[in-house]
């Protein structure tokens, strides 16, 4: 009898957690959390010793956060993004420190199947702009696979 009622608590709360995000989230992953307007979501990635964590914000379409990247006997680099989606591509500025300067860089990742995974393509810059020089030649395939995890 016990068992029949926790396995319908916990469906209840599942069926309870996903009409919720739902609505409040319009299709994010389910560990995004929404503030008023703000949608909320983190991710983490590894590869061997290194890391890197993303904090995302989603107001009006546009992304602001926090980007950290924690390289194995490397200099880290950590700072804010500020851009956009692209459909399902996100699109940032990352001004970061590295080294004792700070830094700008563009950064690309591809949001597929609850992850997100980092680009890489060509970079130019043009009075102290840099940016990616073709979208369609980033490549997804090659840098950190961020997951989905719940925000602190």
């Amino acid at each position: 009898m016990k068992s029949i009622f926790f396995s319908a608590l916990a469906a209840a709360l599942a069926l309870t957690a996903c009409n919720q995000n739902k609505t409040a989230n319009s299709g994010a992953d389910s560990l995004a959390t929404s503030n008023a307007d703000t949608l909320k979501e983190c991710y983490l990635a590894t590869s061997g010793k290194d890391s890197a964590m993303l904090h995302i914000n989603q107001l009006n379409g546009k992304v602001t956060g926090t980007l950290t990247y924690n390289f194995f006997e490397k200099d880290d680099a950590d700072g804010d993004i500020k851009g956009s989606f692209s459909g399902d591509t996100l699109f940032v500025d990352f001004t970061f420190k590295a080294e004792g300067t700070v830094s700008k860089n563009p950064q690309a990742f591809l949001k597929k199947d609850g992850k997100l995974y980092q680009g890489y393509g060509n970079i130019e810059s043009y009075m102290g702009r840099t940016y990616f020089k073709d979208h369609s030649q980033i490549k997804f395939d090659q840098g950190f696979v961020f997951d989905a995890v719940d925000c602190k």
